[in-house]
């Protein structure tokens, strides 16, 4: 649906928040927290030595059932709690739109 667009950020280093305003001036509508909601990817990637830990960030858009999922990527920390969601940029390594409403 925004294919075209999203390609455009994907590769930037961006804040989540920063992330969300990309994610509203591409579809033109709101999303519920700019913040979006990171989930840790657990598993590890085919190569564990890698120094980088991937999330998965969901941003809701207001007033629908659709969201934008996005995978981020950023430097590997010994704890969760050392990561910084609010201040700490990431690398935007894939977007993807999730329609949800019936048209």
């Amino acid at each position: 649906m925004y294919e075209k667009e999203f390609i455009l950020v994907e590769g930037k280093t961006l804040t989540l928040k920063e992330l969300g305003s990309e994610i509203e001036s591409i579809i033109g509508r709101p999303v519920v927290d700019l913040n979006g909601k990171p989930d840790r990817v657990v598993v590890k990637k085919p190569a564990p030595e890698h120094e980088f830990e991937a999330f998965n960030v969901t941003y809701q858009v207001e007033g629908s059932n659709d969201f934008i999922s996005s995978v981020v990527t950023t430097k590997s920390k010994k704890k969760l709690e050392k990561y910084d969601f609010i201040n700490e940029t990431f690398k935007v390594r894939l977007l993807s739109y999730n329609r949800r409403d019936a048209e």
